[in-house]
């Protein structure tokens, strides 16, 4: 399956209107392989994907939906990636520029064991440090 018909496959089983600027955030993000800024998915993107506002109106409506996961980037910038990219996996957070990848953690659980009244709907891990640019 093409990129472009994968994007329509992944927001028709979200319930989602398949317009084609959210078809380009979705296909940028694809292949993008890491969580992306609101600047970048919008340079992504390029043109059709429409203006950063529009970029930024699609990208809260796909995590709404479930489609996207906003990972924490530094400070309170929030950075979105595939949520079916999410499982086995951890962020690795630069403290000084910002950037944001993913890295395996192969022996980390999908949830941990559940603490006495809880109901446990999602574990995120970020390691914080400085990327290979920023030593």
């Amino acid at each position: 399956m093409d990129p472009e018909e994968q994007a329509r496959t992944l927001l028709k089983a979200k319930g989602l209107r398949v317009t084609g600027k959210r078809v380009a955030l979705v296909n940028a993000l694809m292949r993008a392989g890491e969580p992306a800024s609101l600047e970048t998915a919008h340079k992504l993107c390029g043109q059709p994907g429409g203006d950063q506002a529009t970029v930024y109106r699609n990208l809260q409506s796909l995590a709404e939906a479930g489609l996207l996961r906003v990972v924490k980037g530094v400070g309170r910038r929030e950075m979105f990636e595939l949520a079916a990219h999410q499982h086995g996996h951890a962020h690795l957070a630069c403290t000084k520029c910002g950037r944001v990848e993913c890295t395996e953690i192969r022996d980390l659980p999908a949830k941990p064991s559940k603490p006495n009244g809880w109901a446990i709907t999602d574990v995120s891990v970020t390691v914080w440090g400085l990327c290979p640019q920023c030593r």
